[in-house]
């Protein structure tokens, strides 16, 4: 399967089916059509078969989940500041380079009686 380009991606008709799609529109649904970047209909595999001869494409999910239009947008507020003022180790590669940047870090902040950092996984 190809990626279409931006100018292409807008007019698509994409059939997605056979998989998990959540939505409460449908809370079994295992399809959805996704028409011009929009969703446009979702429902079940059975139903699905209407619109396969109308779609440019059709995906076959094998059973993964497709969370349309599913948008989580918030921050818990102290650790967002704790991240903008402490120390970030997401970017810290081994170990050494890790321990290397709190040494550095505590000596650049020697009243800091607690040191804070993030991002180490």
């Amino acid at each position: 399967m190809t990626e279409p380009t931006p100018a292409e991606a807008p007019s698509r008709t994409v059939l997605l089916r056979g998989g998990t799609v959540h939505s409460p529109a449908d809370p079994f649904a295992t399809a959805m059509v996704v028409e011009r970047g929009s969703v446009a209909w979702v429902g079940s595999e059975g139903a699905a078969d209407s619109f396969a001869d109308g779609v440019d494409e059709t995906v076959d999910l094998n059973g993964a989940l497709v969370t349309a239009a599913f948008t989580d947008a918030h921050v818990h507020t102290t650790a967002t500041g704790l991240t903008l003022t402490g120390l970030d180790l997401s970017d810290a590669r081994t170990l050494t380079d890790a321990l290397d940047r709190v040494r550095a870090h505590a000596a650049a902040h020697p009243a800091d009686r607690v040191l804070l950092g993030h991002g180490w996984d």
